[in-house]
């Protein structure tokens, strides 16, 4: 996203959309990650 672009004028800071996409993404991994070791942990 450049400093020209629609939604960067529109006050939407790219620091705030990138954490926003972090967050959702590591708590989709840690979500998953949990799921591996369950499913580890009911195979053996």
């Amino acid at each position: 996203m450049t400093a020209n672009d629609p939604t960067h004028r529109q006050g939407q800071s790219v620091d705030t959309v990138d954490q926003l996409s972090s967050l959702t993404l590591l708590g989709i991994a840690l979500a998953g990650a949990g799921v591996a070791v369950g499913i580890f942990a009911v195979i053996s």
